[in-house]
């Protein structure tokens, strides 16, 4: 008698040995197949999106290197420089302060006072001025009015914003809104 060949004798313990897993054995073995081939296309994925970032990295330093190399003579002084030129001159403060009114009048909010105040430090090259209005209005007023007045005067910050109503029932809420404006050394 011969043997059996080795192909249909592992064909039959394989049979016998999924038998035996039964269906929770074999849905195991199915998520384990389908995990492994996951695996293995997310890897090779990440593996040609590296290749590409690499290959982005070399591109963005070779230019960067020629960049460098054409540019040197813009020194560190010369964009300290540039930054402080962004700002406004304190000579300009009234077509700022104009701004801030209009931005008031668009919103239809009223300015009956405000509190003025100019500072300069000594190691800091930039005067800063407060202003502080109390204005009011319901918040959606108030609110487009700080946004138009931060779009307005991109040298302004908002240092604080107040919000007070008297009862819940009311619309209109007292608010103070300050605003510090960065201003620029004579040039």
């Amino acid at each position: 008698m011969s043997a059996p060949p080795l192909t249909s004798r592992t064909a039959w313990t394989v049979k016998r040995g999924l038998m035996k897993l039964r269906w929770p054995g074999l849905a195991g073995l199915g998520l384990i197949l389908f995990t492994a081939a996951l695996a293995a296309v997310t890897i090779q994925s990440a593996r040609e999106r590296l290749r590409g970032l690499n290959e982005e990295v070399a591109a963005l330093n070779a230019r960067l290197g020629q960049r460098g190399t054409t540019n040197s003579s813009a020194s560190g002084r010369s964009q300290l420089s540039n930054f402080y030129a962004f700002f406004p001159l304190t000579e300009d403060l009234p077509e700022l302060l104009g701004r801030i009114h209009r931005a008031a009048e668009q919103n239809q909010l009223l300015l009956k006072k405000g509190e003025y105040k100019l500072s300069r430090e000594v190691e800091f090259r930039l005067a800063r001025y407060e202003v502080t209005l109390p204005v009011s209005g319901d918040y959606s007023r108030v609110r487009g009015f700080v946004n138009d007045v931060l779009q307005a005067v991109p040298s302004a910050a908002l240092d604080e914003l107040t919000l007070k109503r008297e009862s819940i029932e009311q619309s209109e809420l007292e608010a103070r809104v300050r605003f510090s404006l960065f201003l620029g050394a004579e040039r």
